[in-house]
């Protein structure tokens, strides 16, 4: 295993993943999220088709079976979707804070199904992390908001899709695993698209969440280059999470990714000049806290093992 280079590969996609949803966020004002998921992964298919044509590499881009990796598919595609239908009601770093509950079930799915050991640094780092994600969403009080559970079962989605990939997709190619994520998110967007004018949803219902039950929509220029955007940033993210976890633990690599809420609240206060609260604030600290402490734990132990 490769630990540095592990760790390199989570912070490049957790930077990645951060100027997607960005640019997501501002399209959820404005479009459809079935339309954008079909067009933005059409793109990124057609951009791993022409890397592979360019360097005659199509085995990079084809799974050795499809069985385990359209599993992934699934519950990625679940959870981009939960995490984008909150963009229009909260902001990128409540959510991302939500969402970041998923480390917490990462720890405990590999555990369970793929047998991995888990000391008591990575359980202190567990307990820590939950008692901050406790802190931002608050469950019980007058602030407590419930379109923040959409965030936390994206979370738990998402940690399934990591433990599948790190137990079943080791050996495949990362960016077959991204092209099928794909190509499952793109038929799903073309379904959606095409079912709604048929069964047309009250417009009420529409309104209140126009981003996930909007029909198609005409496309300016400046949404087209957002999509493009995100169909960029969304080929570099997921391919470095790939390969991350194909390089190290998830439970090492899990707690790392917190990282991604530092840069979404920094974009939540360049782009829309909004701060943390102070329990979220001080949940944040905590859930980076537990990331920090299992990685110099890994990290020490690591070295200890060489020398």
């Amino acid at each position: 295993m490769s630990y540095p280079r592990a760790i390199f590969f989570v912070l490049l996609s957790t930077a990645g993943f951060a100027v997607q949803d960005t640019v997501v966020k501002l399209l959820s004002q404005v479009g459809s999220i079935w339309q954008l998921m079909l067009l933005r992964s059409l793109l990124v298919i057609l951009l791993l088709c022409i890397w592979a044509r360019l360097k005659d590499r199509w085995s990079d881009i084809i799974p050795i079976s499809i069985g385990w990796p359209l599993v992934r598919a699934v519950f990625m595609c679940l959870a981009y979707t939960l995490f984008y239908c909150s963009y229009p009601f909260v902001s990128l770093s409540d959510a991302a804070a939500c969402f970041f509950m998923a480390p917490i079930f990462v720890c405990i799915f590999a555990a369970l199904f793929l047998k991995e050991k888990i000391g008591i640094w990575r359980v202190c780092s567990v307990i820590v992390g939950f008692a901050g994600a406790l802190l931002i969403i608050q469950p019980g009080s007058t602030e407590f908001r419930p379109v923040l559970i959409m965030p936390v079962m994206a979370g738990a989605c998402y940690a399934v899709g990591v433990v599948v990939t790190r137990g079943f997709c080791s050996t495949h190619p990362s960016l077959s695993l991204t092209a099928v994520h794909n190509m499952f998110y793109a038929g799903l967007g073309f379904f959606i698209v095409s079912v709604l004018p048929v069964f047309p949803i009250n417009p009420e219902i529409v309104e209140q969440n126009p981003f996930l039950f909007k029909e198609w929509v005409p496309l300016a220029s400046s949404v087209v280059i957002m999509i493009i955007a995100t169909a960029a940033t969304h080929i570099i993210a997921m391919t470095s999470s790939i390969r991350a976890y194909q390089m190290a633990d998830a439970t090492l690599v899990a707690p790392i990714e917190y990282t991604y809420l530092v840069f979404a609240v920094a974009i939540d206060f360049v782009i829309w000049a909004l701060l943390p609260s102070t329990a979220t604030l001080i949940g944040m600290v905590l859930v980076v806290g537990s990331g920090l402490l299992i990685t110099l734990r890994e990290s020490k132990a690591q070295r200890a093992h060489i020398d």
